[in-house]
């Protein structure tokens, strides 16, 4: 059916909703750094077995691996442990909602390091999904407040962590861009970010008593959400990306890809047993609009 792909990019945005949910619990039981090295390690593993059994890309040069390597600090070490940071503090609805900022964040960077022009449809995108965040985030009140919902207090820090999180990950994506372009495998790109993530995360895993209390008194339900977010999101998610994005308009897969932070306002209130709020809704329709008329604007 010529219409699958229009699934695989839902099904991504599934995919990533129901990760945020399964890491809630795990990220603030083994601590983010802790929860973010498990899962990149688990990552890195995977796809490191399947590049060395179907091949890797032998047109990669070395320039292309550092290039690689560095996105994949910025994507993972920095990235990763900002959205976890904000994923505990705020929950994993409105942190859905902020990773929507990536498609602006990009812009900016476009803009300022390669000097891309930002048409006027896209500064309007980037206000409207701000203002969506801006919405979910005012309106959140204690009939909406569930287990969910990360700490009860000043909610700034998680969105700081959010946009944080954001940022590095337009970053990441600017510095894989050129490498990607010249027709790099994909899943041989991944093993290498996934890989130099994982490594970078190793060291100051290893320097907190912490870190390394937590990982080796880990118990099987929080074990079993750990390789769950790792195959369910990098594994199935990405998959589908990638099928999706060779079968369909960018602009449509990209927006629809980003759909999370709507598909898991469902899912929580089945979950939690917690009805989101209608500013909820209407914040999250509001933030993947604002993705839509970034994406649609080249």
């Amino acid at each position: 059916m010529e219409s699958l792909w229009v699934f695989a990019a839902l099904g991504t945005a599934t995919c990533f909703a129901i990760t945020g949910l399964l890491a809630y619990d795990a990220s603030r039981a083994l601590g983010v750094v802790a929860f973010s090295f498990v899962r990149m390690a688990l990552v890195a593993v995977g796809f490191l077995a399947y590049s060395l059994i179907w091949g890797f890309d032998a047109q990669m040069q070395l320039s292309d691996v550092g290039l690689l390597t560095i996105s994949g600090v910025l994507g993972v070490f920095l990235s990763d442990t900002f959205r976890y940071s904000a994923l505990t503090r705020i929950g994993p609805q409105l942190q859905s909602l902020l990773n929507t900022t990536t498609a602006p964040f990009a812009l900016l960077l476009g803009f300022l390091i390669l000097g891309q022009v930002v048409s006027g449809l896209a500064m309007v995108g980037t206000g409207v999904i701000f203002a969506g965040i801006m919405l979910a985030t005012v309106s959140r009140n204690a009939s909406s407040i569930s287990r969910f919902s990360g700490d009860r207090g000043s909610i700034m820090p998680g969105v700081l962590f959010g946009l944080a999180a954001a940022l590095m990950q337009a970053g990441s994506v600017l510095i894989a861009a050129p490498v990607m372009l010249q027709g790099i495998d994909p899943i041989s790109a991944t093993t290498v970010r996934s890989v130099a993530g994982a490594a970078s995360l190793l060291l100051p895993t290893l320097m907190s008593r912490e870190n390394r209390r937590n990982i080796s008194n880990m118990n099987l339900t929080i074990a079993s959400k750990a390789i769950l977010v790792a195959v369910i999101g990098p594994g199935i998610g990405m998959t589908l990306q990638l099928y999706a994005l060779a079968s369909g308009p960018v602009g449509i897969v990209s927006t629809l890809s980003s759909a999370s932070p709507l598909i898991i306002l469902p899912l929580l209130w089945v979950v939690s047993k917690s009805r989101p709020s209608l500013f909820a809704w209407i914040g999250a329709l509001i933030g993947i609009f604002g993705v839509w008329l970034i994406v649609s604007q080249g």
